[in-house]
């Protein structure tokens, strides 16, 4: 079975998540290109392991999938240029929040791990267990997308621990 497959039926995930997939704003990243494939489906893969690694590790598994399948949550295209790419690059977790804010309400730990999920990138630190954990499931969901931007923020990741283990 397929990953996108193993996501669609978990049923407990779905129960979540589909308020959220299926809403007609969010629907609207399945037009929009994003790491290879669609930000749609980067978002759905970025909360399922978020969710399934809080579970397994004891954490609010809904606030980690929440946020980590609105945590990209912002319809600008940004493949147009460098330049508007760069940018997006560090203001698009705010643009999401926002996004987030007022179609779902999230909470205050959810809007951290959306706003956060950029780090080291971004000034926004994590300050949970969950927003760490979407912030890694984000990297290496990336990542295997073969993205480019994921493998900067790795080395940027790499940097930033031996900085702080000295």
């Amino acid at each position: 079975m397929n990953l996108m497959n193993k996501i669609y039926n978990d049923k407990e995930f779905m129960s979540i998540a589909t308020p959220i997939l299926t809403h007609k704003e969010f629907m609207k990243t399945k037009q929009i290109v994003h790491h290879g494939s669609t930000r749609y489906n980067h978002s759905l893969k970025v909360g399922y392991s978020s969710y399934k690694l809080s579970k397994l590790l004891g954490c609010d598994f809904t606030s980690a999938l929440r946020a980590g399948v609105l945590h990209d949550f912002f319809l600008v295209r940004d493949d147009k240029n460098i330049v508007s790419s760069a940018k997006m690059f560090i203001e698009h977790p705010t643009l999401a929040k926002e996004n987030a804010i007022n179609y779902f309400g999230v909470n205050e730990k959810e809007q951290n791990i959306i706003e956060s999920h950029m780090f080291p990138v971004s000034n926004v630190i994590p300050n949970s267990k969950e927003a760490w954990i979407v912030t890694f499931c984000d990297k290496i969901v990336a990542l295997f997308e073969g993205a480019t931007k994921a493998k900067a923020q790795i080395s940027l990741w790499m940097l930033f621990l031996v900085n702080f283990i000295r």
